[in-house]
């Protein structure tokens, strides 16, 4: 039946979340996996674009040692002939912080590693090229210091060939600094993104800056390619250059179609910049949407005496985004948009960002309705650019300058040299559509020069890329009629409380321009998944209905780690997990991403009433003109499926929706299917890259009984963890002394905590899945004794890694330390670590593919511990990217 419909539908593949994989597949893509990851592995030592440019990497073990007292420099660590003996090795790229003896260390480390450089090198450029070390790094090759670098989240590079000894062995030695902090976020430490060595012709491309203008109302496209080539040699160079146009891997223009003199002549040690210009024809433009992100790719060539020297390629967009009065255009389209603040780290990645939790966040923000955010206040790397290019989240990079800060001053060099830096590297993204030169600098009591300096800026971002939007993000511009925001094209502003007020303030002081609330959240909310509330209805009404707002970014996507303390509603918690989030530092979903996924759609309403167990009317309610999210609706789906009890699914059908505009009336479709034993119908919304932004689940029965895993006590509480039900969305437990007169909310956690009873008594307790159509039967009745041992941690999550694994757990302020005992077999545990790390701690030197089991407790201050937590299995996978069974339904 079920392929039968599936061969039935005009489109193959309907069903496709980014983010999950399906359980009975995911031993398969990892064994695909392994071999992608030896591919590349090989293929990364020789990245060629022709026979003689490639790229070797240096990422890997290095040598290792903190600097504590500041001595490196003057004891020579960088010298080639030191005696290393002694240092540990680390993982580039990677943080310190992931180490547990280097968990909150701030100072300098030293970073050591050789390479070979083959003859063939020496009439070759030699360029060392770092993606990002945090946050100041000093370099010396082979001994010799060539360069320094002060921005932690931007690129930088050396030419070396000067430097290298050809046929022998070369020495790379690295100074980083963490000590530069900002705000609340961790300063995480170390070489953090990858390392490599470009071995190129000595003259080179370095960049093709791809500027893309649309005509609207024609359909056709003016591109402009920039282009600057070096030479570095020592003698002059002729060479000729091409430039391709592709889209969907087809040529659509190349320069040899036009008139142009592709030859150029370059001096020794000059570097040549070159304008290539062209308009694409109405049939060749397919415009750049956050709904329908279409990308070009530009490849640019050259060669001498006919023979290819260099390419690069770039992907590149083609859209418009300007203010037009008090409104947001995409396309001559006004929109209002939704999104999320996101602090770009994890606590077992640290901020290393590797692809998967890159694709993880996204594909999340996607499904919770985000298409445009100041996404973060940091510059976010090149492949984190790519994946928002390829699925359409608009964003705007910023140079990080926060509060009460000595770089807000028009003299200063780093604030320049990073804008210019910023703009260089992430040009041709089209999911930049703006560029951000501070955040929250605007008093002039603690910035005295900060007008000077953001009219200086916001002048120099339209001279390096007037296409794009010059802004300044605001906490005073409801304070000041002065305020630095005047100098902006949009006001990007922050607020934490009063929030219709404040915007309404902001927009009488300085009236004809836009809205967009960057930041705006009430208060931290909790690493408990169940009582994480934030009344995001609430909290958007606020901005709802006003003409001049374009749209409302929360603070944040994620908990992050900080040890940040303002108070006791601003206060990090114990566990230096950060919540402001609606997913945890592990990305597990809080109440909050429920909430937000249904304000965030780009829908009113959505109702699915079910007549019988055989058909169904779907009611969806447009949003207004100027609710917020509004924006027209082009290529989204109606899909619906029934299945059952086992979770097979048994019908199932998909519509096209029509166009639809904000303001439009409700639309309805009734549903029918023929099979016997439903248990459950599911139906999403599908947006035109097939992320499901709504959905809704109608179960006919109630959820079978969840399974006791262990049960603990102490002298006033008690705590049950059970294993989760598919078919359940909440539990409860019900609980008494000599009768069942005590009931919990519903929970969406795996374990209930029974608190505030009575001290010592013997408890009666059953648990009872529930779901909307009822509640399951009760578990057999737990009898608890109440006693005076301590509770243990709570396990909040368990990531396998490259030869470790990491546990996250819950931290009480009274807590001592915490202690692992672990082995390979259940039950017989032959290692014990203790640490007094907290929130997360990493269990090293095991062995990749053995499954070990664990338990933890911690120890109270009075030096008192807890009993252990239940048993959990967990086998470290060589730092596979995880696959998640998160969203796997139908595949």
């Amino acid at each position: 039946m079920l392929q039968k419909f599936f061969n039935s539908l005009e489109c193959e593949f309907y069903w496709y979340q980014p983010e999950c994989y399906s359980i009975s597949t995911a031993e398969r893509i990892k064994a695909v996996v392994l071999v992608i990851f030896f591919f590349f592995a090989v293929a990364n030592t020789a990245i060629g674009q022709n026979g003689s440019n490639y790229k070797t990497a240096l990422n890997g073990e290095w040598e290792f040692k903190t600097d504590l007292y500041n001595v490196g420099i003057t004891e020579e660590w960088y010298r080639s002939s030191l005696d290393t003996e002694g240092w540990e090795t680390m993982e580039v790229p990677g943080n310190w912080d992931l180490k547990n003896e280097y968990a909150d260390y701030v100072g300098k480390a030293w970073y050591r590693k050789t390479f070979e450089a083959p003859e063939e090198w020496r009439d070759r450029a030699i360029r060392l090229y770092f993606e990002s070390v945090y946050n100041d790094v000093q370099v010396w090759v082979n001994g010799e210091h060539i360069g320094e670098h002060h921005v932690g989240f931007l690129p930088f590079w050396f030419d070396i060939r000067d430097k290298v000894k050809f046929g022998e062995e070369n020495t790379l030695a690295v100074r980083a600094d963490n000590t530069f902090k900002r705000g609340a976020i961790w300063n995480w430490g170390g070489i953090r993104r990858p390392v490599w060595l470009e071995i190129t012709d000595k003259t080179r491309l370095e960049n093709q800056h791809i500027t893309s203008v649309p005509d609207i109302n024609k359909g056709t496209a003016d591109i402009d390619v920039a282009l600057s080539i070096s030479n570095q040699s020592d003698q002059q160079d002729e060479v000729e250059y091409e430039v391709i146009i592709k889209r969907n891997g087809s040529r659509i223009w190349h320069s040899d179609e036009s008139n142009l003199d592709n030859s150029l002549l370059i001096e020794p040690g000059d570097t040549t910049k070159q304008n290539v210009s062209l308009t694409l024809a109405a049939r060749d433009v397919d415009l750049w949407h956050f709904n329908d992100p279409n990308l070009y790719e530009c490849i640019v060539r050259i060669y001498r005496d006919g023979k290819p020297v260099h390419q690069l390629s770039d992907r590149f967009g083609i859209r418009k985004i300007e203010v037009v009065g008090e409104s947001l255009h995409l396309n001559g389209e006004s929109i209002r948009t939704v999104g999320f603040n996101l602090v770009p780290e994890d606590r077992t990645t640290g901020s290393t960002l590797p692809l998967w939790r890159i694709k993880k966040d996204v594909d999340m923000m996607k499904a919770l309705g985000a298409n445009m955010a100041r996404l973060s206040h940091l510059p976010l790397p090149e492949e984190f650019l790519d994946y928002l290019d390829e699925k359409g989240i608009m964003t705007f990079e910023e140079v990080s300058l926060w509060g009460k800060d000595n770089m807000v001053d028009p003299e200063h060099p780093l604030p320049k040299y990073w804008l210019n830096k910023m703009i260089q590297v992430k040009y041709n993204h089209p999911s930049i559509i703006g560029w951000s030169v501070g955040n929250e600098i605007g008093f002039t009591d603690r910035n005295p020069k900060v007008m000077e300096y953001v009219e200086g800026a916001i002048d120099q971002v339209r001279k390096l890329d007037p296409t794009r939007l010059a802004i300044y993000v605001t906490h005073s511009a409801d304070h000041q009629e002065v305020d630095p925001v005047e100098f902006s094209d949009m006001i990007m502003f922050n607020a934490y409380g009063n929030w219709s007020e404040r915007v309404e303030k902001a927009h009488e002081l300085h009236p004809g321009k836009p809205i967009f609330m960057s930041e705006y959240g009430d208060h931290l909310n909790d690493e408990n998944l169940n009582e994480a509330h934030i009344n995001g209805k609430k909290l958007l009404n606020e901005f709802r209905g006003k003409s001049y707002m374009v749209g409302a970014s929360l603070w944040t996507f994620n908990d992050y780690r900080s040890f940040w303390k303002a108070g006791p509603t601003w206060t990090t918690p114990p566990s230096q997990n950060r919540t402001w989030g609606v997913v945890d530092v592990h990305r597990q979903k809080k109440r909050a991403y429920y909430t937000y996924r249904r304000e965030h759609a780009p829908v009113e309403r959505f109702v699915v009433k079910h007549n019988n167990q055989s058909s169904a009317e779907i009611s969806l309610t447009p949003r207004g003109n100027l609710d917020i999210p509004a924006y027209t609706l082009k290529g989204y789906t109606l899909v619906w499926t029934v299945a059952d009890k086992n979770g097979e699914i048994l019908d199932g059908g998909l519509e096209q929706l029509p166009v639809i505009n904000p303001g439009d009336d409700h639309l309805q479709k009734n549903i029918r299917w023929d099979e016997s034993d439903v248990d459950q119908l599911h139906v999403d919304l599908l947006d035109p890259q097939q992320y499901s932004v709504r959905d809704t689940t109608t179960y006919f029965t109630p959820p079978d009984s969840p399974e006791v895993i262990s049960v603990h006590s102490a002298s006033n509480s008690a705590r049950i963890v059970f294993e989760p039900v598919d078919n359940a969305g909440a539990y409860k437990a019900v609980y008494g002394i000599d009768g069942f007169t005590g009931q919990t909310s519903p929970t969406i956690n795996d374990y209930i905590e029974l608190n505030d009873l009575e001290e010592l008594e013997n408890y009666r307790v059953k648990l009872i899945a529930i779901n909307n159509a009822g509640e399951s039967k009760p578990t057999e009745i737990i009898d608890i004794q109440l006693d005076e041992d301590e509770l243990p941690p709570i396990i909040r999550d368990t990531t396998p890694a490259d030869e470790s694994f990491f546990v996250g757990y819950s931290v009480d302020r009274i807590d001592y330390m915490y202690e692992v005992k672990y082995g390979t077999s259940p039950g017989n545990y032959t290692n014990t670590i203790g640490l007094r790390n907290v929130g997360v701690l990493q269990v090293p030197n095991l062995e990749n593919g053995t499954t070990y089991y664990y338990k933890i407790r911690n120890r109270k201050q009075w030096g008192f511990a807890s009993e252990w937590s239940h048993e959990v299995s967990v086998t470290p996978d060589g730092d596979l990217p995880p696959f998640s069974s998160d969203c796997a339904r139908y595949y």
